[in-house]
């Protein structure tokens, strides 16, 4: 171990265990996030959720950047926003009761922040062993609390010590809208007929759906349908060359259209104005979920993702999430038939 990692784990990375902590009177909660991207930032709504069901009156803060922030404004629940810096962190220092640490390792930067905030009290859940840090080495928590085995992220409160003292409501993924913002994105949709947001791009280049199978899914739209319902692809890298592939594979009656750039802020509001989201496994699938929109997902045939990341909306709202019938994790060949068919059922209910 390096000379470096040994004094920051001697100096900040040990303290005593709080284990009589009063878990039924909490004024205070910080959350540090397990990411900054899109889908994690939605999914910790879960927890904010859950935190003030249990404690109405509590404080409730979390931990962002540049990133984050924008989605969390649209989660009123939260009482602070903090910037996740070293001078932030100093300037809360000491102003926390309960320090819930969901990051999944340990890193030299998070050890020293959590020194600096100097919580009550911290729980971690789940933390991946590097060589340096592990829980066994790095001792500044006072609780720790893996989540099961193939646990759906948004369950990780519910198994956590906090469940034995309090009653924690069922997980639910919420965001609200502001109706003045949501009034302003009305403009990106080029007619009033029924709109279905196309996401079929992930943040990794590699995750996405084929524009030929899409075509394929779209094409299988019942002719009747067609004139009361307008696609609108997603803005992203790359999304003109797929814009293009797609159009040139797709009936010419089908109304497509590709989106103008949108700030954060924006593509959060386009998704809510959305009246269906057809999306790949990405952060869109999760604000469809957070949003109450209809979901028709698609995800690699990888489990343990699934398990982890599948979409959690509320059994009102219509959803349907497909498998790839790929090897290595691949998104391709999805069973568009049943797509399709699950597509034309929705709509012919709501038109």
């Amino acid at each position: 171990m390096s000379f470096f990692k040994k004094c920051l784990i001697r100096l900040c990375g040990q303290k005593q265990p709080h284990q009589q902590f009063n878990f039924n009177n909490v004024s205070s909660v910080l959350i540090r996030p397990m990411g900054h991207l899109v889908g994690d930032t939605v999914a910790h709504t879960v927890y904010i959720g859950q935190l003030k069901a249990a404690y109405p009156n509590c404080r409730l803060g979390i931990l962002t950047n540049k990133r984050s922030r924008p989605i969390y404004q649209f989660c009123p629940q939260i009482d602070e926003l903090i910037d996740d810096t070293d001078f932030s962190c100093w300037q809360q220092r000491k102003k926390w009761q309960l320090y819930l640490d969901f990051y999944e390792t340990y890193n030299s930067r998070h050890i020293f922040r959590t020194a600096l905030l100097a919580p009550e009290a911290t729980i971690i859940f789940h933390k991946t062993e590097k060589s340096y840090y592990r829980t066994d080495t790095v001792r500044n928590h006072d609780f720790h609390c893996p989540p099961k085995t193939g646990a759906h992220m948004s369950t990780w409160l519910s198994t956590s010590v906090l469940s034995q003292h309090r009653h924690l409501p069922a997980p639910c993924v919420r965001l609200e809208t502001n109706p003045t913002t949501l009034k302003a994105i009305q403009s990106f949709w080029p007619s009033e007929t029924y709109r279905i947001l196309l996401a079929p791009q992930g943040s990794v280049c590699t995750r996405r759906i084929a524009p030929a199978e899409l075509a394929a899914l779209l094409n299988q739209i019942q002719p009747e349908l067609r004139p009361k319902i307008q696609f609108l692809l997603c803005h992203t890298q790359g999304s003109n060359d797929y814009f293009a592939e797609l159009t040139a594979l797709c009936d010419p009656d089908l109304v497509l259209n590709l989106s103008a750039e949108t700030s954060l802020t924006q593509y959060l509001n386009l998704t809510a104005s959305a009246d269906t989201v057809i999306s790949i496994d990405s952060g869109t699938v999760h604000l469809a979920c957070a949003f109450r929109r209809p979901l028709l997902a698609f995800y690699a045939d990888h489990s343990e993702n699934f398990t982890k990341w599948q979409p959690l909306n509320t059994p009102d709202v219509p959803t349907l999430s497909l498998i790839a019938r790929a090897p290595d994790r691949k998104t391709a060949n999805f069973p568009m038939s049943e797509a399709a068919a699950w597509l034309n059922r929705h709509l012919l209910q709501v038109l």
